[in-house]
């Protein structure tokens, strides 16, 4: 007994070590970014030499950097708003019908969180210029329209991937009895299903909004002289400049989606939005 008791503390213990060395890895790079973004000079140094925020009032300043903020947030909300007009009904088909295929649909609509996003945004773009453009004869490259349609591309199976996993978990019972009711089907979907998954809803917008905010490699082919996002915005400043401008601005994105997910999280959406279920009736204890 006592040595299968060293056993099980060593290996607890070695798992916990390998726990934290791989939060310590996913949180290197962000820390030396926040870090390097406080530095007085454009040279990373450790220990530091002092503190400064004059790279935050620096990274304002700049107006192609706050132009890309503006674009990307217009961007990414539009394209979570149609992400979730699609997703939404998407997900419910392929959970709660009884189409033919499902899981080949299924797999369809989330096939490009399986790619590489450069690979991804190449193959777009070239069915964009080699089959759209010739039925519509216009140039789609640098053009608010089609850079918007690609990024629904990849947000829509962030949002099916989250509400299909409420829709999994999420209890049958009420939307069986508001049917008994007398409930059409659109009736049941907009009053008993749809607030039941509101946190998969939510957990989907917020993934969908973070993707398409963050996206470079979209940005990058079909954004022209008129269009600008983040992304691209900070890759032209860093192929003229070599300062923490940058690191203060990726610090910035860093703290406002953290507190977003945080916040997110806080309220049950995220979690429950993954597929965790809220606990039931009988699992909750007497009321005090």
């Amino acid at each position: 007994m006592g040595r299968r008791g060293r056993r099980i503390t060593l290996g607890g213990l070695l798992f916990q070590t390998l726990v934290v060395l791989i939060y310590v890895f996913l949180l290197a790079a962000p820390l030396v970014v926040v870090y390097y973004s406080f530095s007085p000079g454009v040279v990373l140094r450790l220990p530091p030499e002092g503190f400064t925020l004059r790279w935050y009032g620096n990274f304002f300043a700049q107006p192609r950097l706050v132009e890309g903020i503006a674009t990307s947030v217009w961007i990414a909300a539009l394209a979570t708003a149609l992400a979730l007009l699609v997703g939404v009904p998407a997900a419910y088909a392929l959970t709660r019908s009884s189409l033919p295929g499902r899981g080949v649909l299924a797999a369809f609509f989330l096939s490009p969180l399986n790619l590489p996003g450069l690979v991804l945004a190449i193959g777009i773009l070239m069915f964009f210029v080699s089959v759209v453009q010739p039925i519509v004869d216009v140039p789609l490259v640098g053009r608010m329209p089609p850079l918007l349609a690609a990024h629904v591309i990849v947000t829509v199976p962030w949002v099916i991937r989250t509400v299909s996993a409420s829709l999994e978990t999420a209890d049958r019972a009420p939307e069986e009895a508001a049917r008994g009711l007398g409930a059409s089907p659109i009736e049941t979907f907009f009053l008993v299903t749809l607030p039941t998954i509101q946190p998969g809803v939510v957990a989907g917008a917020i993934f969908a909004f973070i993707v398409s905010f963050g996206n470079f490699a979209l940005s990058l082919f079909f954004t022209g002289p008129g269009i600008i996002t983040l992304p691209v915005a900070i890759f032209q400043y860093i192929d003229q400049f070599q300062d923490p401008t940058v690191a203060a601005g990726s610090s910035v994105v860093i703290l406002l989606t953290t507190v977003v997910v945080i916040l997110a999280d806080r309220l049950g959406s995220l979690s429950r939005g993954l597929g965790a279920r809220a606990p039931t009736t009988e699992q909750k204890g007497p009321p005090g």
